[in-house]
């Protein structure tokens, strides 16, 4: 791991630790920019998740933020949307109530995954954060903890993505 950090009168630029620790740079200094390196890691693998289940289109996330409201409560809603809903149900060669159960089923995809994505994200830094300043082991530690995430978070995206692609 790589790390660049005030100390002193100096800035070390992409140093290892080992290197910081033969430099001087106390232990706790190099925990701390470890650390902070990790968290910015975690939140750049949460905010890539991110980017994948927003679609570029502003317009189609409120389409299905308008889609779910109808879908979860189609009694109060207009008879003009719930015609439009089954106009799209007839496209798909399904019914409306088919139709309001795709919704559903995707809109509970989308929430989810970007519900668990934040509890990621933020079961990963806290993680890090209570690693030890003094580990010796902090890279690994580190490591471990990232690659953990990572990989919880692509498995749930792949389920989410093969519920969200489905229809």
């Amino acid at each position: 791991m790589e790390l660049t950090l005030e100390w002193g009168q100096k800035t070390l630029i992409n140093m290892e630790v080992k290197e910081l620790l033969a430099a001087g740079v106390p232990v706790a200094v190099i925990s701390a920019a470890a650390k902070a390196h990790a968290a910015g890691q975690v939140v750049a693998m949460a905010d890539s998740y991110r980017a994948q289940i927003a679609t570029p289109a502003p317009g189609k996330i409120a389409e299905w933020l308008f889609k779910e409201q109808i879908a979860r409560d189609p009694v109060n809603a207009r008879a003009e949307e719930l015609s439009l809903i089954d106009r799209e149900a007839a496209a798909r060669g399904i019914d409306r109530d088919q139709m309001l159960a795709l919704i559903i089923t995707k809109a509970n995809a989308f929430r989810e995954i970007a519900l668990l994505i934040g509890a990621i994200e933020a079961e990963a830094k806290a993680v890090v954060a209570a690693i030890p300043d003094d580990a010796a082991d902090i890279e690994g530690q580190i490591s471990t903890t990232l690659a953990a995430a990572k990989s919880e978070a692509e498995n749930e995206y792949q389920n989410a993505l093969a519920l969200i692609s489905g229809g």
